[in-house]
């Protein structure tokens, strides 16, 4: 891994000295939003738009999340993406927020679970994705913490997988990943969602206050045009991301 993202940055370097070319620090493989088969996916094609807007090419550099920020700090690519904002870094200039993940806890309907808190999972078999013990909430990590049920997966297939297949009793996951990875099952079983948890919304960060600005700028022009439904409607099958700034009179 280390040597492949060694060689990434070279290239990404390399290939950055062109005009017009906008580095892009990004997420590893996580469809409907990043899908690394055929490069693209909801947040890459928004991201792809909102660098024109702003008279330039995307070049995506794919890296873990954890690794985002702190490669931007050191001097590789000009945007560090889905950054969040009770931890930002004084250092860097953040832009609006530009993409929105929904957890939930996801249930099959004819399993009839009332679900209102987070401790109502103390009782269940739960799946969740990476670190949801850590950034849901310190409720849900001390249910996470008491339980012998509760189990974690870097695979968010799997989460979907083995909810389908009755092996737990409920899945943990943003909505939209699980849209995704239902479709590609082809399984229509009656679901319930369980909304415990606020919207996360996310912005990019920048070293140059000038490209956060036309970035704001051009994120808004993207997110009042028509496109920017058709792109939800096209990876997630409803619209359900940030509404469009009002125009200014």
């Amino acid at each position: 891994m280390r040597a492949i993202l060694a060689l990434s940055l070279w290239l990404v370097s390399t290939y950055s000295v062109a005009e017009n070319t906008l580095t892009v620090l990004v997420g590893m493989d996580k469809p409907p939003y990043i899908q690394l088969q055929d490069g693209t996916g909801f947040e890459l094609e928004l991201l792809r738009k909102v660098a024109l807007h702003m008279g330039y090419e995307a070049v995506f550099l794919h890296v873990p999340n954890a690794r985002i920020r702190y490669l931007l700090e050191q001097g590789h690519g000009d945007v560090a993406t889905l950054q969040n904002a009770s931890d930002f870094s004084i250092d860097l200039f953040y832009s609006l927020p530009y993409i929105r993940y929904q957890n939930a806890v996801i249930t099959l309907r004819h399993r009839e679970f009332q679900i209102q808190h987070s401790q109502d999972l103390a009782r269940l078999s739960v799946i969740g994705f990476q670190n949801a013990s850590h950034v849901l909430g310190p409720d849900f990590a001390e249910m996470a913490e008491a339980s012998r049920r509760y189990q974690e997966t870097t695979n968010q297939k799997t989460q979907v997988d083995m909810l389908l297949a009755n092996r737990v009793d409920a899945a943990v996951m943003d909505i939209n990943i699980f849209h995704y990875f239902r479709r590609v099952a082809d399984d229509n079983q009656p679901i319930q969602l369980h909304s415990l948890f606020p919207v996360s919304d996310y912005r990019a960060a920048f070293r140059e206050r000038r490209l956060q600005q036309e970035f704001d700028q051009a994120l808004v022009k993207v997110q009042r045009n028509e496109h920017y439904r058709q792109l939800q409607l096209e990876f997630f099958g409803s619209v359900n991301q940030l509404s469009p700034l009002p125009a200014t009179p």
